[in-house]
């Protein structure tokens, strides 16, 4: 009798041994799935928002660059490496290069002119302005990016203007401005930090920062009411 109740409590034992062995490679396999590729909880973004993809993960692609639905994501909390330049997206770049050149000449039909004061931006440019806006404003991260976190390393964001100035305020009080709201979503752009988001995106209200997504993308957010973290489920 005991011989078969040590038998039983032998297989018992293994049972229970394999089971648990089972249970802690399966959380093993998801722990790795998730480093791999993060599912991200829908934020609760603040105002209505009209447009959200239903589902969203963001990964990082070959070059390093974090990616959701196929756009690349740079901000607060993405960065970019030190080595990465708008080479690492060159067909991107150049499909943004040719939409921007269309958008221009179609502006100037209707009478209005459109600059770019700045687009790609180096990582050590970054890190020197920066510095610079940091010695100057307590308030520096409302306006500008830590180094490798800037939208423009990637050459997709557009500071435009409607001279060959630099960016200001007033741009959104001109006609450009008027002219870019009612347009730029034709050529896949959108304005990358509306009023009212900054507790979304991290920074003020920017008329002039414009970036390239697509007019597949564009054409979501055309009115302005969703900013790319709200429609990309990206918590902060």
């Amino acid at each position: 009798m005991r011989r078969i109740e040590l038998k039983f409590n032998i297989k018992v034992a293994v049972l229970i041994i394999s089971s648990l062995m089972i249970f802690a490679i399966y959380n093993i396999n998801n722990y790795t799935n998730l480093k791999n590729e993060k599912s991200i909880i829908c934020m609760e973004a603040k105002g209505k928002v009209k447009a959200k993809a239903k589902k969203t993960y963001i990964t990082k692609n070959s070059s390093g660059a974090y990616n959701v639905l196929g756009t690349i994501v740079v901000n607060k909390k993405y960065g970019l490496s030190k080595d990465y330049t708008y080479k690492n997206n060159k067909q991107m770049f150049d499909k943004a290069t040719n939409a921007f050149n269309k958008m221009q000449q179609d502006a100037q039909k209707d009478g209005i002119n459109l600059y770019i004061i700045s687009r790609y931006r180096s990582y050590s440019l970054q890190k020197w302005l920066y510095d610079k806006y940091k010695s100057e404003s307590k308030d520096v991260d409302t306006f500008s990016a830590k180094a490798g976190y800037s939208e423009h390393q990637t050459g997709l964001a557009f500071d435009l203007n409607d001279s060959k100035t630099s960016v200001r305020d007033s741009f959104e009080f001109t006609d450009a401005y008027k002219w870019l709201k009612e347009n730029a979503y034709k050529y896949g752009f959108i304005l990358r930090y509306p009023k009212g988001k900054s507790d979304i995106t991290g920074y003020k209200f920017e008329p002039w920062h414009y970036r390239y997504v697509g007019t597949e993308l564009s054409y979501k957010l055309k009115d302005h009411t969703t900013t790319l973290e709200e429609y990309l489920n990206i918590c902060k």
